[in-house]
């Protein structure tokens, strides 16, 4: 993901990922996937299986996303949905 590479190495960028998760190119996106150096624990990746509805994916992004507003504080968010 290239929006997570180029920040992987500061704290002053959290970078959020929900995904499919899978043996396909990019190959990045893993759950250990998180972050280094400056960056470590400002990457969170969430991997998900086929099959997920809506219902599913709003009972694991909600909870994420809402600890992450919390903890983070960002002053501002920025979307990028399947650009890369």
């Amino acid at each position: 993901d290239g929006v997570e590479e180029a920040f992987y190495t500061t704290n002053r960028v959290m970078t959020v990922s929900f995904h499919k998760f899978g043996e396909y190119f990019p190959g990045t996106g893993d759950v250990l996937d998180v972050g280094y150096a400056d960056g470590k624990n400002y990457s969170i990746n969430f991997p998900l299986n086929d099959g997920m509805d809506d219902d599913s994916f709003r009972s694991v992004f909600r909870p994420v996303i809402g600890k992450v507003m919390e903890r983070f504080a960002p002053g501002a968010v920025v979307l990028q949905c399947g650009a890369d």
